[in-house]
């Protein structure tokens, strides 16, 4: 008998019909109007709400499940089923893919509970959930199921495909060897710990030092999973696109060994999009008629092979006149393994809604794990600042006039938002609560800003995208911000303010969206103490934790600790010191050396001292550098053999992520120990982690910057042969609690700085 499929009423819909153009405001303008319009609008019925059904149809003697909820049913001789859809302009008649989601619903009803018609009505509401319009029809049982039918069929050739491509992807996988000659230390472990978790559908912490091979042993028993029907999919996160190397070179030896695997990438839209105009089919070519084009190239590109990245992309939406993020997106949903950004997964309003609203058998392996905490407090943070919504107002008085609706919406948020507090030069302060209308005046902006990106207007359209991305994060924030895993922090300055609602603990959340899926792996060079990392990122008992020891030499790197204080108060009196430090160590050996400092005003300090006459070359990191200057600095390093010194600020663009091995790194100086600059919102991390773990110093301030040290020292050896120096600077590394989450392998020396110089292996 032929395998089963199973489909959700949404996608069959969305397969069945499909848009023709690109348009804006779908995702970010509609998101949170359309889930508060909908919520108003049920709470006003009467009957059953979300009411979930399935049922299993048979076209073409193929079995398949047809699953889905009504958003709104009541019983009876001829029963009703209702779909609610929010609105901002009244249709003349229902939208084709509204009235094919209430038809689907009453085949199954008219199935399940036998009767002769059923009747459907399509809603349109506003964002209050009024009623402004509604579509009534009354259809035949044999009707409904007959139209519901047909839209199964044509799925049903789609299906087959990809049933047909898993089958030949399993057989690849079961039969696939590990890519690489032979294991190395600790990874065979690793791979049975990965793949038990998937299995367990648990969540597994690991610390994995540089040099474990870590991309490899975890994808590999994550595909062998895949193969084995354990999970659906795989999704690769990272937090910087160059971390995505490693993997993608594990993933193409795999394809050249036989795998059969489909593998997409899937980068941020700003750096794919040629034309950064508004994504409408009255500005952007490709926007007009994308969908009816794009199914062409996919097809092309499923012919072509299954690697998928940036410049495969790319050329095909040349060829086709495509978005091609667009494409991107939809290449997402029927790769196998996904490599992309933990934005992707994690923000509330990046995340692929797509793959994330219908799965739970998706595996996640997170890479550089231990940004993962930063990161979705960052994107469950909302922020204000009266500022920018006032140079915001001046472009829209001079494009729209200062009695346009939106101008007014403006002004009066900024009322409301400079009312609040003393009249003060700089002042900031915590409230227990949010003044009631403040939510309510930014609903107000963001719903005039998403009308307006509907429109022509003189204002720009990055404008309007700017003040949304403000908007909504703070409302999805507000709806959170009562409970005690947030701060609502003001800040005065004259008569300008700024309120942020800042997410203290984003555990939980992490663990929300990672506890429903076929497991996930969290895995850093630096993630430890694994046991706190655990608890941080939301883990439980239940789940695991395991770490592998260096697979390198630890004779190869030497790591010497110099008592000067870099407190702030103590750095003036110790730079002299620090910089002769600086000037012993590149005179120890000729080679390329990097020292990595807090901040750039403690560079600059460093940098006023050092007499350049006794170094070598200076490459200095300056704010603002983007990719184009880490490749300016990597053609340094890897030059002619001319040695450099570069300055850096610790945890920036070059203390991590880079790989320079052999000689073009032979020694590093990291000074200080990396804490965070103090601030109002730290001091509220730091309680908060206080009433959860104990120590609220030690989860916020020192294993996040004892993280950046090990970063930074990770950078000197990354192979086997590779021999090295690293200085750290600061009297606190003599401390037991900051010692103690040192990595095991550096062993501290004393004395004037010395390279190691190891016995070279006898060739036989």
């Amino acid at each position: 008998m032929e395998k089963a499929f199973r489909i959700s009423v949404r996608e069959l819909v969305a397969f069945c019909f499909p848009p023709v153009d690109i348009t804006p405001g779908g995702t970010l303008g509609d998101m949170l109007l359309g889930s508060a319009a909908h919520r108003a609008a049920q709470k006003q019925r009467e009957g059953e709400i979300e009411k979930s059904l399935s049922h299993t149809f048979e076209p073409d003697g193929c079995p398949i499940e047809l699953f889905g909820r009504m958003d709104a049913y009541t019983d009876g001789e001829c029963p009703l089923i209702e779909e609610m859809k929010h609105c901002r302009t009244v249709p003349d008649a229902p939208w084709p893919e509204h009235r094919a989601q209430a038809v689907c619903y009453a085949a199954m009803v008219a199935l399940d509970k036998p009767c002769e018609q059923v009747e459907i009505v399509i809603s349109y509401v506003a964002a209050d959930g009024g009623l402004l319009c509604s579509f009534s029809e009354r259809l035949t049982a044999g009707d409904a199921v007959a139209q519901t039918e047909a839209w199964l069929n044509s799925y049903l050739c789609f299906a087959r495909r990809e049933a047909a491509h898993k089958e030949k992807r399993n057989t690849s996988l079961r039969e696939m060897a590990f890519p690489y000659p032979a294991y190395r230390s600790g990874q065979r472990e690793l791979a049975r710990q990965v793949y038990t978790a998937i299995c367990r559908r648990k969540r597994l912490f690991a610390s994995l030092p540089t040099g474990t091979g870590k991309s490899a042993a975890v994808l590999f028993p994550a595909l062998k999973a895949l193969g084995e029907g354990k999970t659906g999919r795989i999704l690769y996160l990272t937090a910087r696109n160059t971390a995505r190397q490693s993997p993608l070179e594990a993933l193409r030896l795999m394809q050249q060994a036989g795998m059969h695997a489909r593998i997409s990438v899937l980068t941020a839209k700003e750096k794919l999009c040629p034309t950064p105009a508004r994504c409408h089919p009255e500005d952007c070519p490709r926007a007009a008629g994308h969908y009816l084009r794009e199914k062409a190239a996919i097809e092309e590109l499923l012919a072509a092979g299954g690697l998928w990245t940036d410049e495969v992309i790319l050329a095909a939406s040349e060829r086709h006149c495509l978005c091609p993020f667009e494409l991107a997106l939809s290449l997402t949903e029927l790769a196998d393994v996904t490599l992309m950004d933990l934005n992707y997964a994690f923000d509330p309003f990046a995340q692929l809604k797509r793959l994330f609203r219908e799965r739970r058998d998706m595996t996640l392996l997170i890479d550089e794990a231990h940004h993962t905490i930063d990161r979705v407090r960052e994107s469950l943070t909302g922020e204000l600042d009266s500022r920018i919504f006032r140079e915001h107002r001046k472009a829209v008085g001079k494009a729209l006039g200062r009695k346009h609706a939106y101008y007014k919406a403006l002004s009066g948020l900024l009322n409301g938002l400079c009312a609040v507090g003393p009249n003060c030069e700089i002042e900031e302060w915590r409230e227990p609560s949010l003044p009631g209308e403040l939510v309510s005046l930014v609903e107000q902006v963001q719903a005039e800003a998403t009308q307006l990106l509907s429109l022509r207007t003189a204002l720009p359209i990055q404008e309007l995208f700017a003040i949304l991305r403000v908007c909504m994060p703070f409302l999805y924030a507000a709806q959170r911000a009562d409970g005690e895993d947030y701060a609502i922090l003001w800040s005065a300055h004259g008569k300008e303010r700024t309120v942020c609602l800042y997410c203290l603990s984003p555990g939980e959340e992490i663990a929300r969206i990672t506890g429903r899926q076929q497991g996930a792996v969290f895995f850093s060079a630096t993630l430890s103490p694994l046991g706190s990392m655990k608890q941080l990122l939301g883990g439980t008992e239940e789940d695991a934790c395991f770490a592998l020891p260096s697979p390198f030499p630890p004779e190869n790197l030497r790591v010497y600790v110099k008592s000067l204080s870099t407190r702030y108060h103590q750095r003036a009196d110790t730079a002299a010191d620090i910089a002769a430090l600086i000037t012993e160590m590149a005179g120890s050996k000729e080679g390329n050396y990097i020292v990595f400092f807090p901040s750039y005003a403690y560079l600059r300090l460093i940098r006023l001292q050092l007499d350049e006459a006794l170094l070598p070359p200076l490459w200095v990191q300056e704010p603002q550098m983007d990719e184009e200057d880490r490749e300016v600095f990597f053609r340094l390093f890897s030059g002619d053999g001319t040695p450099h010194l570069a300055l850096c600020v610790l945890g920036g663009l070059f203390s991590e992520g880079i790989d320079l091995p052999g000689e073009k790194l032979i020694g590093a100086m990291v000074v200080g120990v990396g804490l965070p600059t103090p601030s109002q919102k730290l001091a509220c991390v730091q309680e908060r982690y206080g009433q959860l773990f104990g120590d609220g110093f030690h989860y916020a301030c020192r294993i996040p910057g004892m993280q950046k040290i090990m970063q930074a020292g990770g950078r000197i050896i990354r192979s086997e042969s590779d021999t090295g120096v690293l200085i750290l600077v600061d009297d606190r590394y003599r401390q037991p609690a900051y010692r103690s989450l040192l990595p095991e392998h550096w062993q501290l020396c004393t004395g004037p700085i010395l390279h190691p110089t190891p016995e070279k292996e006898t060739m036989p």
